[in-house]
């Protein structure tokens, strides 16, 4: 794939050129987008990033809106306790998080009873209301719909506010760690 700037040159032209309108990347931290600034070259429209509670990544998000950068959610469905197990991607690290948060399960379950959705509206709803495109993955029609259905509800300070304090500081998603940590 050749290193990291010549990749984001020719991904530059092809913007240049007017052959795409946007051009992103996927689990870039701050320094992977200075290096990109440092060497000329003008910075990513989005990065997509594993977002949900239980991992927020503060400064990263705020790095990325100061830059007009836009910021698109994947995984953030994590902290359901079905992610990934139909499929059989569960990792060891995502189980240890579920085990370990299964009181804090509740609070998801509790505030999607009382805004009258699933869990996994209210996560969706709330990576909205952050301000993140999301992208969910499904393969089933009822839950593609019931995805999309996400403006009937919003939800309050004090819910986003419990749900700010589940942050755990890193990424559940990869197995072998938070790819925005590496170098």
């Amino acid at each position: 794939f050749g290193d990291r700037l010549e990749v984001w040159r020719a991904l530059a032209d092809l913007k240049r050129q007017g052959k795409t309108r946007a051009i992103g990347v996927s689990n870039y931290n701050q320094s992977h987008i200075e290096e990109l600034a440092d060497a000329g070259l003008p910075l990513p429209d989005a990065n997509q990033i594993e977002l949900h509670p239980w991992s927020q990544k503060p400064e990263l998000v705020s790095f990325l809106k100061e830059n007009a950068i836009t910021i698109i959610a994947y995984s953030s469905l994590v902290p359901l306790s079905t992610w990934r197990t139909a499929e059989g991607h569960d990792s060891a690290k995502t189980e240890k998080m579920k085990a370990d948060s299964s009181a804090e399960a509740s609070p998801f379950r509790a505030m999607a009873e009382k805004y009258g959705v699933s869990e996994a509206q209210l996560l969706l709803r709330w990576a909205l209301e952050k301000g993140y495109a999301v992208l969910p993955k499904s393969t089933k029609v009822a839950r593609m719909k019931q995805n999309i259905d996400l403006f009937s509800f919003e939800i309050d300070e004090q819910d986003m506010a419990e749900m700010e304090r589940l942050d755990r500081g890193d990424g559940v998603a990869w197995s072998s760690g938070d790819p925005t940590h590496a170098t």
